[in-house]
C-alpha cells in the first residue's frame, strides 16, 4: 500500500510540476509574441519615417529650389554669355 501512494504522490507531482512548466511556457510565448508586435509596429513608424525623409529630402534638393536659394538668398544670378569648356584630345 505504501509503495502505491508512493508512486500516486510521484506521479501528482510530476503532473503539478508539467501543469507549472506549460503555464510558464504560455506566459513567455505570449511575452514574447507581445514583444514582436511591438518591435513590427516600430519598423512600420520608422519605415514611414524614412519614406517622409526621403520626400523631403528630393524636395529640397530639387534643382528648381537650388536655383531659387542661389538667386533669392544669394543674390546669384545665370551669366548672359558664358563658354563651356572642355577635355581636348
Amino acid at each position: 500500500m505504501t509503495r502505491r501512494v508512493l508512486v500516486l504522490l510521484s506521479l501528482l507531482a510530476l503532473n503539478v510540476v508539467s501543469a507549472i512548466a506549460v503555464v510558464q511556457s504560455t506566459q513567455k510565448t505570449r511575452e514574447l509574441f507581445h514583444q514582436l508586435q511591438s518591435a513590427r509596429l516600430t519598423q512600420d513608424q520608422l519605415t514611414t519615417e524614412w519614406a517622409q525623409i526621403q520626400l523631403e529630402d528630393s524636395a529640397w534638393a530639387s534643382p528648381d529650389r537650388v536655383s531659387q536659394v542661389a538667386r533669392n538668398k544669394l543674390g546669384m544670378v545665370q551669366p548672359r554669355d558664358y563658354v563651356v569648356l572642355g577635355d581636348k584630345p
